[in-house]
């Protein structure tokens, strides 16, 4: 039997136990908890909501994702990782939840990690400008300031009109040029 038979034969049985003790109360449905999750600003409302959806369903893949960005905010990104690994079982493929890995690396300032979340990305999609202006944050961490430097670069070819990345862009140059030197960088050779 399969998870989803399995939780449509509780919701059957808690209906009948419902209807044998008086009552006509339907079990809640999860898409109407994440929708109630989304009208609180309470995080921890949220992950209570998120976690009952998640009872009802173990495989609701958006309730995994919700979970995960509510853990993250919290400052609590091993716990949202683990959250994106589910969501990432259910759809391996899903390249919005590799970002979000990414940005959790990043809160754990885990910037290898984060780096190789961003590259997954853009692997498939090379264009994908939030990843190529993330994985520049998390080089610049690392003092890679000339590997940063080429992702603020070939975001802004892709739009050049994206003011984000040419602000960051232009901070970057600001930092190089007050240390003088880009010794300190592995990619001293960035012209």
């Amino acid at each position: 039997m399969t998870e989803g038979n399995a939780n449509a034969k509780i919701n059957k049985a808690k209906r009948e136990e419902s209807k044998a003790a008086g009552t006509t109360e339907e079990p809640e449905d999860p898409k109407k908890l994440l929708t109630k999750a989304g009208e609180t600003d309470n995080y921890e409302d949220k992950l209570k909501l998120y976690d009952k959806a998640l009872t009802l369903d173990p495989l609701y893949f958006e309730a995994w994702v919700q979970k995960g960005f509510a853990l993250d905010r919290t400052g609590k990104s091993k716990e949202a990782l683990i959250c994106y690994d589910k969501a990432l079982e259910i759809d391996p493929e899903n390249l919005g939840i590799k970002c979000l890995k990414g940005f959790a690396f990043n809160n754990l300032k885990e910037f290898e990690k984060s780096i190789e979340s961003y590259d997954e990305v853009l692997k498939i999609k090379p264009d994908d400008i939030f990843s190529l202006y993330q994985k520049g944050m998390a080089l610049e961490s690392l003092d890679r300031y000339g590997e940063a430097m080429k992702c603020y670069d070939r975001a802004l070819e892709i739009d050049p009109t994206d003011v984000l990345v040419r602000e960051k862009q232009m901070r970057l140059l600001e930092l190089i040029y007050k240390k003088g030197t880009m010794e300190n960088s592995p990619d001293i050779g960035y012209n």
